[in-house]
């Protein structure tokens, strides 16, 4: 682009951020040492009075396409000279807390580098070496001044009514390939694709369809080896990812769709060729009938390469009906006098016919105009002198231009830095405002009481509200391609991104980004690099630094001296040591690596500015006990503290002052178990551990006293609690009274092998004993019996999830005093409850799932009025009856029976009423003690399911008749599995009139000698056999052979036979 021709454009956020930086150095950083110069008192007071100026010319050129050279070239270089100056004083401040650090700060060092950093902010004569021509070259600004003011406002007096005509016609026209269905979706950006891509993605009807959806961001590089990794993968490791090829990623993307009913989406795709969506089209064919594919590109051509039907073409919408989003969108629901809403209505009909029917534009500007009705600023927005720049109407819509210009400086600086980010690129919140932090873009103008992270995520989630950012389904961001070009154009001079080609670089440039499409040879090139050179420790500017992923193995001495740092990310690195010194990085505030070895770190509690330290393990060293976290008073979000075995009293305990850490959320106090500790000084000491009450989540492991400290005991200490999880706590013999936490909802409690009774103690004194709890799991009771419920208080009201297992002696249980709300029981290894299991299932009518697992006493349950189950789960329960089947439960989806002989009450056929039976269940697991009871009787006809597992099979050897009537109504039937049979002979022979089947498999049937007369359907795609010694010598290209050989899709144990 011709910057000659364009001019510039100018950012108040260098404007608001360095002057205003410059100011406060003059007046702190050299007023307590003004008697070292003659005359400089008066000097910097002129310093201080012009500045000030100069700022409010800058920020009225905020925004504005600056067309004048003789101004563009002096705002240009006010801003050369102020970076510099910045870059000076960076310098200066690293110098003194580096002698600060390593007590060699000296007045003289002082003295000098004032003096430097006076001779840097020289602007026009680099030869000029004191402060009168500092003095003289403001003069010289000063004298333009005037100028550049009168620029300015002839600037503000302009309007141009010219307005853009412009259209896109989209292409239409597809390609054809039968077996999979590829749907575009066209149009030109921010006309709504990838919201209209994402409510068809979380549609109901479409979750239900389909077994597997995911979506992945193309963007311009249509990567096949990473868009693969992203279909099979729900994260990726980038080193694990570098050392899978092509190959192996498509033969395992092919794998994970075989046979399934897929939905994916390809959000915003460029590549117009065709021949890398042919390499992944070839192995997403052998998934079932019925997977799709959907496309959204601004590119017709795209959507006639990929297309198998006709596109979904939108265009921009018609003007009433832009009319209506644009109205709602600026109006919302609020309430105004007809005469304003009228007024402010023939503005806005003016604003939205400017944007041409495009739904983002709409949205962006409407929001904007919400924040403030009112006439002027509607008129100023409409009269706003973007509208009038052609490359701007050309190129980027002037209603997001808008949005942009009427942000304040933060906001500006911060999302301007985001042009250096390619297209498409995936945004993590956390990530961009630490990087934000590391620029200097946070500034806490109004000395609030916040961190620089709170005031970047306000900053990050109003560009959010403003559409700047798009979240995506994984808490995560993308900019909108328009977004991203307004970016680009407002830091033309500021950041740049380049490719691997010779491009050259303007020297205003401050941000840079290189990309390369070369990732084999950039990971070769990290993998190599085993340390760091010893130079980074002059690195004074550097505060973000991520070597995460890399191949280093230490750090360099040197890397201490970088005190400026903030950032540091070593994870998934092979850094096994960390130097001495590394609690010198006293501004370090975020640190990512191993535990164990951040762990090290000797006198961590010097890093004061740290917010965050995931694991301490505390140990008998110097400079490593508990003490260490008196300093972390900023530290949030988690904090898991292990070894507490080596505390020996409360007072030290008390020196972490846990108490006053009111940021954590998260703490887990873990202690190994200690024989010869006495109960009731690990009550002590525990004592000394209280945590803030504004904790959210406890965690205690290994505790050894009797009895819990006070604070676990007293409800006025963890009011704000929500989950609780208690483990391994081998001599506690009663659980504190939890029952009164208002706020719990999560508790679970874990191996206590002296627990033999729960009763009123565990629920406090309170009227409704855990008012919020909803998830309760009790896990490895090995002596407790008995569980009362709470006498005269409200049991349990909010409860929706019930665990209990391994309670091998519970007998007593309140099963009966369970509210209806209930939607999860699970009952694993535990005794005879007598009554009150069949008793409770008559009550919890909300029950969505049950599994009761290894319960060996007799029992018969009723399951009628379990009318919204889903999942049932029957394992190991030989005593176990059904009365009245299972024909009630017409919700259920998935259903598991194993070794449960004698489930059917009754050997005569039920009667179904129409609406009865199980007609949507889609998965069944089921062993031969099921099958050897008839089937027919216990399951009836099952016209939905899909996915049939059969196993073990001890006691068959064959398939009866009924069986085989059985099999031939499950029509819908996509995945047969039948597994450790170990007796079984033969197959079902009415394999073959599984017209729907596509997948099949056979492990570890050693009997099954051959497939007899078994014709295998010709819908069959993929057939697996494993550790079936006779069954592989006839199929290895042997008798059996002609019955297989059209399958595409052939394994036996580890071999591929055939794939097609």
């Amino acid at each position: 682009m011709d910057m000659g021709k364009m001019g510039m454009m100018v950012g108040e956020w260098f404007a608001s951020y360095i002057v205003n930086k410059l100011a406060e150095m003059v007046s702190l950083h050299l007023e307590d040492q003004y008697d070292l110069f003659t005359g400089v008192k008066t000097m910097v007071e002129d310093v201080k009075a012009r500045l000030p100026r100069i700022q409010a010319i800058i920020q009225a050129a905020e925004g504005r396409p600056i067309r004048d050279p003789a101004l563009a070239t002096w705002l240009r270089e006010l801003k050369g000279a102020a970076y510099e100056a910045d870059d000076v004083l960076d310098d200066l401040e690293f110098k003194t807390l580096h002698d600060k650090l390593h007590k060699r700060s000296k007045v003289s060092d002082f003295a000098s580098s004032a003096v430097k950093l006076l001779k840097h902010f020289i602007m026009s004569d680099d030869e000029l070496e004191n402060l009168k021509n500092l003095v003289g070259s403001l003069d010289k600004i000063y004298t333009n001044i005037n100028y550049v003011e009168e620029q300015l406002k002839d600037y503000n007096s302009k309007q141009k009514t010219d307005e853009p005509g412009s259209s896109i016609k989209c292409g239409t026209g597809a390609s054809s390939y039968p077996s999979l269905g590829v749907l575009p979706i066209v149009g030109i950006g921010g006309v709504g694709k990838t919201t209209l891509a994402q409510i068809i993605y979380n549609d109901e009807r479409v979750v239900r369809h389909f077994e597997m959806r995911k979506w992945v961001y193309v963007s311009d590089d249509f990567d096949v080896k990473r868009i693969s990794e992203e279909l099979v993968y729900d994260s990726i490791d980038n080193l694990i990812s570098a050392r899978i090829g092509l190959d192996n990623i498509l033969g395992r993307l092919k794998d994970a769709t075989m046979n399934k009913r897929f939905f994916f989406v390809l959000d915003d795709v460029w590549d117009e060729t065709g021949s890398k969506w042919e390499k992944l089209r070839s192995v997403l064919t052998s998934g079932a009938k019925g997977s799709m594919v959907l496309v959204t590109t601004q590119s017709p051509v795209v959507a006639r390469v990929m297309g198998t039907m006709d596109p979904i073409e939108l265009n921009c919408l018609q003007e009433d009906d832009y009319w209506r989003l644009f109205e709602h969108c600026a109006f919302g629901d609020k309430i105004l006098e007809e005469e304003q809403r009228e007024k402010l209505q023939a503005i806005g009909r003016k604003i939205s016919e400017k944007l041409h029917g495009l739904p983002l534009a709409g949205r962006v500007l409407g929001s904007l105009l919400k924040t403030k009705l009112d006439e002027d600023h509607w008129k100023m927005i409409l009269k706003s002198e973007w509208w009038e720049h052609e490359y701007v109407l050309d190129n980027i819509l002037p209603s997001l231009a808008l949005s942009y210009e009427h942000m304040n400086a933060n906001l500006k600086q911060c999302f301007a830095y985001c042009s250096i980010f390619p297209r498409s690129y995936i945004f993590q919140k956390d990530q961009l405002v630490q990087m934000w932090m590391a620029q200097g873009f946070i500034q806490n103008k109004n000395q609030v009481r916040m961190r620089m992270e709170d005031l970047g995520s306000q900053i990050f989630d109003e560009l959010t509200n403003r559409y700047f950012f798009l979240p995506t389904l994984n808490n995560k961001y993308v900019m909108h391609d328009l977004i991203r070009e307004l970016a680009v154009y407002v830091s033309l001079d500021e950041c740049l991104v380049i490719s691997e080609e010779k491009e050259e670089i303007p020297e205003t440039i401050r941000h840079l980004t290189l990309r390369t499409d070369k990732m084999d040879a950039f990971m070769d090139v990290r993998m190599k690099l085993k340390k760091l050179p010893d130079a980074i420790g002059g690195s004074s500017h550097l505060r973000y630094l991520d070597i995460s992923c890399s191949w280093i193995k230490q750090l360099p001495k040197s890397f201490c001296m970088l005190c400026h740092l903030q950032v540091l990310n070593m994870r998934s690195s092979h850094i096994k040591k960390l130097p001495e010194d590394m609690n010198k990085l006293i501004n370090l505030r975020h640190f990512y690596g191993d535990a164990h070895v951040i762990s090290l770190i000797p006198g961590i509690g010097d890093l004061t500015n740290l917010q965050e330290l995931e694991e301490f393990q505390v140990r008998k060293k110097k400079r490593h006990e508990i003490g260490e976290l008196k300093g972390l008073r900023n530290l949030r979000r988690r904090l898991w503290i292990k070894n507490l075995e080596n505390i020996e009293s409360k007072e030290e305990a008390m020196e972490a002052m846990l108490k006053d850490k009111e940021h954590l959320t998260v703490l887990h106090l873990e202690k190994n178990f200690d024989a010869r500790s006495l109960p009731d000084m690990e009550k002590e000491i525990f004592e000394g551990l209280q945590p803030h009450p504004n904790l959210k989540e406890l965690k205690i492991k290994g505790f050894s006293g009797i009895r819990f400290p006070t604070w676990m005991v007293e409800n006025k200490f963890l009011i704000n609690l929500e989950l609780i999880c208690l483990e391994s706590c081998g001599r506690l013999a009663s659980i504190p009274p939890l029952g009164q936490l208002p706020c719990l909802k999560d508790l679970r409690i874990a191996t206590m092998p002296s627990i033999k009774r729960v009763d009123h103690e565990f629920y406090g004194d309170t009227g409704a004993a855990f008012p919020s709890l909803e998830f309760l799991e009790f896990r490895d009771f090995s002596e407790w019996e008995e569980w009362l419920e709470a006498d005269g208080a409200q049991f349990l009201p909010r409860l929706h999830i019930l665990h209990l297992y391994s309670c091998f002696k519970l007998r007593k249980v309140p099963l009966l005093f369970l509210s209806s709300s209930l939607v999860d029981l699970n009952i694993q290894d535990c005794c005879d409850f007598g009554g009150a299991l069949p008793g409770c299932l008559q009550s919890l009518t909300s029950l969505t799932i049950l599994v009761i697992i290894r319960y060996h006493s007799q029992v018969s349950l009723c399951l009628s009025n379990l009318h919204a189950l889903k999942q049932l789960h029957l394992e190991d329960c030989p005593e176990m009856k059904l009365v009245g089947g299972l024909q009630f439960l017409t919700t259920l989806e998935t259903l598991e029976l194993t070794k449960c002989p004698k489930l059917m009450e009754s050997s005569e056929p039920v009667q179904l009423h129409e609406e009865q039976g199980l007609r949507v269940l889609h998965w069944l697991r089921i062993d031969d003690t099921i099958l050897l009871q008839n089937p027919w009787i216990l399951l009836g006809s099952l016209p939905s399911l899909q996915h049939l597992w059969i196993c073990p099979c001890h006691r068959m050897t064959n398939f009866t008749e009924e069986h085989e009537l059985w099999f031939q109504q499950l029509t819908s039937l996509q995945h047969l599995e039948i597994q450790d049979s170990r007796s079984l002979e033969s197959l079902p022979t009415s394999l073959a009139k599984f017209s729907t089947i596509r997948r099949l498999i056979i492990r570890t049937c050693p009997n099954i000698s051959s497939l007899l007369g078994n014709e295998l359907p010709t819908s069959l795609k993929e057939l697996l056999i494993e550790r079936c010694p006779l069954l592989k010598d006839r199929c290895q290209k042997g008798a059996d052979w002609p019955k297989i050989a059209h399958i595409p899709f052939i394994r036996i144990d580890a071999e591929i036979i055939q794939m097609l």
